[in-house]
């Protein structure tokens, strides 16, 4: 059942309009308490009892204003967060989303900054404006028939550096002071391997770099496999997360491909990838199975992995400067073991 905030807005839905600068004014859509929620979901706050929590995990109060972007007599939505501890410069974030016929909402762009609303179009659709002030990536952008997208480089980086902002990131000396410590089986946070917020939201086109760095093949409508050579069409990837491990300000990545076709038993298999300074990604570890990042690390900061395959008995990888070297075999209670 919704809760209380998810009550008191769709009662108070009317109050939100908002026409600003160029846009027309539009009849204030009628949603019931389901459609608000999937509407707070696809502009990238999750329910936690009732109320939206930020990509970070932090209760929040996103406020949402409703204007005709493209003159049709139907209502967008724009949804504004505050959270300097949370989102980059500065310190806030937007998502603007149109309702689609059968009353869903589609996002059709969520970025860290504000967002300002100009008169011009592209393709039928005011232009959305961010300046230096307001964003760690200013200028234009326009619709692409699709959707706002991210169609320069600042923005397509930028993006994966605001990713890498958020918690649980690590800072540098934290990092430093636990190089090559004592293996711990310790989590360094919770996840159970299922797509994370930040990495459903990457721009398409950040996404299909991470997909190609990870050597998977497109398939055809926008998807993508590790494993070709499986015809069930079990088998595709998604990048299932974004995040700064080992807090040096660029973000790693996970792509996980599943199927056992081509990963037997296990069901999937992980790559794990990292940013580099020019902006491309870098494979850092491939396994067959899932991936769990721990709070012991190695050179670079880089957290220890451990493997997650079928059985009782779990492989541990280290990054020693050139590659996740396996440093042990343990059980679930820390003792050596042999999984032959």
């Amino acid at each position: 059942m919704p809760g209380e905030f998810i009550k008191a807005f769709v009662v108070t839905l009317g109050l939100c309009a908002a026409p600003a600068l160029g846009q027309s004014a539009a009849r204030q859509p009628a949603l019931s308490a389901e459609q608000a929620i999937q509407l707070f979901e696809e502009a990238g706050f999750a329910l936690k009892d009732g109320r939206p929590v930020n990509r970070c995990g932090t209760p929040s109060n996103p406020r949402v204003a409703f204007i005709d972007l493209n003159g049709d007599g139907r209502a967008e939505a724009h949804v504004a967060d505050v959270d300097p501890r949370c989102y980059g410069k500065p310190g806030a974030y937007f998502a603007v989303l149109t309702q689609e016929a059968n009353g869903h909402w589609k996002r059709l762009i969520g970025e860290d900054g504000i967002v300002s609303f100009q008169r011009e179009r592209s393709a039928g659709w005011n232009n959305l404006s961010l300046d230096a002030a307001n964003s760690a990536c200013p200028g234009l952008r326009r619709f692409n028939g699709t959707d706002y997208g991210m169609p320069t480089a600042c923005g397509t980086f930028a993006s994966a550096a605001s990713l890498a902002s958020q918690a649980p990131a690590s800072t540098p000396a934290q990092a430093t002071g636990q190089v090559n410590g004592p293996l711990s089986q310790d989590k360094l946070f919770d996840w159970d391997g299922g797509q994370l917020p930040e990495a459903r939201d990457l721009p398409v086109a950040e996404r299909d770099a991470l997909f190609k760095a990870a050597d998977m093949r497109p398939i055809g409508g926008g998807k993508w496999t590790g494993c070709p050579e499986d015809t069930s069409g079990n088998s595709q990837a998604e990048v299932s997360l974004v995040r700064d491990l080992n807090g040096d300000g660029l973000p790693e990545a996970v792509v996980l491909d599943g199927g056992i076709f081509c990963y037997g038993n296990a069901g999937a298999g992980s790559t794990v990838l990292t940013k580099t300074a020019a902006g491309g990604w870098k494979v850092l570890y491939t396994n067959q199975g899932f991936v769990s990042f721990l709070a012991s690390r190695g050179t670079d900061g880089f957290p220890d992995i451990e493997a997650g395959l079928p059985g009782f008995c779990f492989p541990y990888f280290r990054w020693n400067g050139q590659e996740y070297a396996l440093i042990a075999r343990l059980d679930d209670k820390g003792k050596a073991c042999d999984p032959f």
